[in-house]
């Protein structure tokens, strides 16, 4: 039991050691962040398709039209809809955040741009449908594996992000401010 004791203060003062970025939970001072996976995800996207806009034909140019857009659109969901999903968190833990005004003014934004996202989603879908007939005429088939992680990342912000981001501002706004 002892030995049990000590170890999980190793490992306790360890995760307490790594850098900031390192963390596995999302910190904050002010407005809350975007979680650290979700940033990653985007940025891995971002360069997969940047990747694809340097190739030598039709392919690269169908990809740059989905590059700048995804980059937009990547940039508003960064702006207000991702970052009250960094506050999970700290709700599970029954806590309030002391900007809960700020988060709920954010998720009625985003409850207003919904089908602004939702567009812009079906957009992407249509520039990634370009992009894979250029990828077939140029024997881009390495691009399909691309196609199918914007899919789920699409899939999954429509199906969770979206809602729990609404949902967040939803139970601020019963919680006495």
């Amino acid at each position: 039991m002892k030995y049990l004791y000590y170890t999980v203060l190793l490992v306790l003062f360890i995760c307490q050691c790594r850098h900031k970025k390192e963390n596995t939970v999302t910190q904050f001072s002010g407005m809350p962040e975007v979680p650290s996976s979700i940033k990653k995800e985007h940025e891995y996207l971002l360069e997969k398709i940047h990747a694809i806009t340097l190739f030598h034909d039709s392919t690269s140019l169908a990809a740059v039209k989905l590059y700048d857009l995804m980059q937009h659109h990547f940039k508003e969901e960064e702006n207000f809809v991702l970052p009250p999903l960094g506050l999970l968190p700290l709700l599970t833990s029954a806590k309030l955040p002391e900007q809960s005004k700020a988060v709920i003014q954010l998720c009625e934004k985003l409850k207003s741009q919904l089908t602004h996202l939702n567009v812009e989603h079906q957009l992407i879908k249509a520039y990634m449908d370009e992009l894979m007939l250029a990828a077939a005429k140029d024997d881009h088939f390495e691009i399909i594996a691309f196609e199918q992680e914007l899919q789920r990342h699409a899939k999954t912000e429509e199906e969770v992000f979206f809602p729990t981001a609404i949902l967040i501002g939803e139970y601020l706004k019963l919680k006495p401010l």
